[in-house]
């Protein structure tokens, strides 16, 4: 486990190990770690990553819980213009002090330390949108498809050609 990230945080500093019932707040700003994205869209390398958690010792582990907020930076799927999604992710993950045998998907307590990184890093890429797509563009305008010419703004009811029909079908109403 690293020492030096700002996201691997002393459970002994924070007075939480083999405590159940104590908890402690944590409200801080962290830059966010390599490789936070996916194919078209992530959260840049060293921007700014809000947490706002709780942790909670339970008899079995650490229960962290909150929100981590960001902003993800990518590409609309459709036109491929550059985006940014501001996200706001709830987060809800026990570490455990000691893994079940053949559990290999629990996050665990390691030498009274516990990393958040792996957790932040499941709950944001799973949050991010597979094909990012822009809302509204810059005049508030939703993005509209445009196939071939554009229709003009008054189109007749009915076609011309059904004309000869219509006349049948209106005077057979008035028999």
């Amino acid at each position: 486990m690293r020492n030096r990230s700002e996201l691997v945080l002393d459970l002994r500093k924070l007075g939480l190990i083999d405590r159940p019932g104590e908890w402690s707040r944590l409200d801080t700003t962290v830059p966010a770690p390599e490789d936070l994205r996916i194919e078209m869209i992530g959260v840049p390398e060293g921007s700014p990553i809000e947490l706002a958690l709780q942790l909670e010792s339970v008899v079995e582990g650490i229960y962290v819980s909150g929100s981590v907020r960001a902003a993800a930076q990518g590409q609309d799927a459709r036109t491929l213009e550059d985006l940014e999604l501001p996200l706001d992710v709830a987060i809800t993950e026990l570490f455990v002090y000691e893994r079940e045998p053949g559990d290999e998907e629990s996050y665990t307590v390691d030498r009274d330390r516990i990393d958040l990184e792996p957790a932040i890093r499941d709950a944001v890429v799973m949050a991010l949108p597979f094909r990012p797509v822009k809302d509204e563009d810059e005049d508030g305008e939703a993005f509209r498809y445009t196939l071939g010419e554009d229709l003009p703004e008054s189109v007749p009811e009915t076609d011309p050609r059904w004309s000869a029909l219509k006349n049948l079908l209106d005077e057979k109403k008035e028999s």
